[in-house]
């Protein structure tokens, strides 16, 4: 086998050459296998932080890329943004393996970083990968930077910044990560390294979507802060990287969330996950089998929880997964994902927030079930039900305008003036209730912005005739709250806990008539016909000198004693005497 092997911190620096260069590719077979080579790809002082290493067999004959190359979308290039291996390496592969044209920068870690245990420090990509990378027509292309130079100011001759944006160039979308962005806490300096790996990968993300028209699709973790237009609380910009360009005179600038660095929220698409598991299918580490082959074989958990579940992330589902819920999901779904929605393969929309979740099932998910669940999500958006909090129906409601103002003057004022509600003394809180229509009740948050009274968001409950729906609703679009909020509003689960509470009451006080119970009808089996005994007829026939006796057939009749018959003789039972004896005998 043959290997290429890039040494860390090896410094590289511009060669004039044609990046379609023969010399920059080395085929095997029918098909070009892009090699990910850095020196090729004309980038001026950008260091290595990390290793790549490609392994294929030895072959005589090498001939150009095949022209037949059967692929899943046309020659639609992609640009991928992340630390070494994770998701990023499997939405790098997995839209190349479609037949896109990827390119993918690396962001390696700071120097002293005691990375976590399962954490990739090199970028490796197994035979196989290329093998069906190549048989697809796609091409990747790698090149990467530590994290420290990509936080100099773009004055300074050691700084990053300005190659990342030369090297990916223009680009139909792009997919930006924190996966694999994973530092040992230990101490101070620990978080200090975290900070400056995820703020490089923020500039690199940055200046590589300068040049791309398409998506934008940011992958973030559900406890990554959703960070809505119009909210003053942002994160906190720079850190060590704006401690290390002031030191040189300048400062960069640090966007505060991956998707400012993108754009902005409205503008990007945002792929949520929960708690991650699985190894990239591409790495050579990679196993079906856990413990290897054994006499009864155990399937890993990246193939028995294939099956997936995409809910947008305002929903009571995606909120789940928000508030720090047990859910997991799969690399694999994520990274396939994430290249899906950049590659404009599922239905989507800007401004789209979605999560994706695992479920048990070994069944490879099809395009045609990706394509399902997103279709599902955005019917759910267009209708309103992905901001669905709470849902009661009623058998029916006699007097529609008579519930819906016992909700608004009676039940809401009062749950308003309970301890949970009273007690969120920062940030917004639900103040006062109105009733804009009949049949209409909202409840509404407000918070102090510039000292002044703000509507940020509100929540609608909507009476008909055969029960009640709570919505999720925005705010004063004025003050830059025109969106509905994609995290839970303070206090908004205890007021949902009270409106089912509020269900039963509106029954008690005759406000709404009970459902009808559903009555099932259970057909019994007819019952069966007494099966007649069959006689059995013996095959073998007696000689004719033997006569065939039947059986006699058992007596029905009761014995004698049964039928009440007495005995024919008494029988002795002792010399007790039955008679006094008389004066004779004496």
């Amino acid at each position: 086998q043959r290997q290429i092997l890039f040494k860390p911190a090896l410094n590289i620096h511009l060669l004039k050459r044609n990046i379609s260069d023969s010399k920059h590719c080395i085929m095997v077979g029918q098909a070009t296998r892009q090699i990910l080579c850095a020196w090729a790809l004309l980038l001026p002082a950008i260091s290595f932080g990390f290793t790549v290493r490609t392994t294929f067999p030895q072959t005589s004959s090498l001939s150009g890329r095949s022209a037949s190359s059967s692929t899943e979308l046309g020659a639609k290039s992609l640009i991928v943004v992340s630390p070494p291996g994770g998701v990023g390496e499997v939405s790098a592969v997995k839209a190349a393996t479609m037949g896109a044209s990827v390119k993918w920068f690396v962001v390696s870690p700071p120097p002293a970083a005691d990375v976590l245990p399962g954490t990739q420090e090199q970028v490796v990509l197994s035979q196989q990968a290329l093998k069906e990378i190549a048989d697809a027509g796609g091409k990747v292309e790698l090149a990467g930077s530590d994290s420290p130079s990509l936080l100099i100011p773009q004055d300074d001759q050691q700084s990053a910044i300005a190659a990342v944006s030369t090297w990916c160039g223009a680009a139909d979308a792009i997919v930006c990560t924190y996966d694999g962005a994973e530092i040992s806490i230990k101490k101070q300096e620990d978080q200090e390294r975290q900070a400056v790996w995820k703020n490089a990968i923020k500039v690199a993300a940055k200046e590589a979507t300068k040049s791309v028209s398409g998506n934008k699709v940011a992958v973030l973790s559900a406890e990554e802060a959703v960070v809505m237009a119009g909210d003053e609380e942002e994160e906190s910009k720079g850190g060590i990287g704006n401690l290390v360009g002031s030191l040189l005179g300048s400062k960069v600038d640090i966007p505060s969330t991956l998707a400012d660095a993108m754009g902005s929220a409205r503008n990007s698409l945002t792929l949520r996950y929960g708690k991650l598991f699985g190894t990239p299918e591409s790495s050579p580490d990679f196993s079906p089998l856990v413990g290897g082959p054994k006499k009864f074989p155990e399937l890993c958990e990246e193939y028995l929880m294939r099956n997936i579940r995409v809910d947008p992330t305002l929903s009571m589902s995606g909120n789940l997964m928000l508030s720090g819920s047990t859910t997991r999901s799969s690399r694999h779904a994520i990274g396939e994902a994430a290249a899906r929605m950049a590659l404009d393969l599922v239905p989507v929309q800007l401004g789209l927030d979605v999560s994706i979740s695992s479920q048990l099932g070994s069944d490879p998910v099809t395009s045609a079930m990706w394509e399902e669940e997103y279709t599902r999500v955005k019917e759910m958006l267009s209708s309103g039900k992905g901001a669905q909090l709470f849902s009661n129906e009623f058998g029916s409601v006699p007097d529609v305008p008579r519930l819906a103002d016992w909700l608004a003057t009676k039940w809401a004022p009062a749950v308003l003036r309970t301890y949970d509600i009273a007690a969120i003394r920062v940030g917004a809180r639900p103040v006062y209730v109105t009733q804009p229509q009949e049949d209409v009740v909202e409840i509404v948050w407000q918070k102090l912005v510039d000292f002044e009274s703000v509507i940020v968001g509100k929540m609608t409950i909507q009476v008909s005739d055969t029960g009640l729906v709570a919505l999720r609703g925005a705010g004063d679009a004025a003050r830059g709250f025109g969106e509905i909020s994609r995290v839970p509003l303070a206090g908004e689960d205890v007021l949902v806990r009270r409106l089912a509470e509020a269900s039963s009451q509106a029954i008690e006080k005759g406000l709404a008539n009970k459902p009808a119970k559903k009555t099932i009808e259970i057909q019994m089996p007819a019952p069966e016909k007494p099966v007649e005994p069959v006689a059995v007829v013996s095959s073998l026939q007696s000689s004719g000198t033997i006569v065939e006796k039947s059986a006699a057939a058992p007596s029905t009749e009761t014995g004698p004693r049964q039928a009440g018959v007495r005995r024919s003789k008494e029988r002795s039972r002792g010399k007790r005497r039955k008679s006094a004896p008389t004066e004779e005998s004496e």
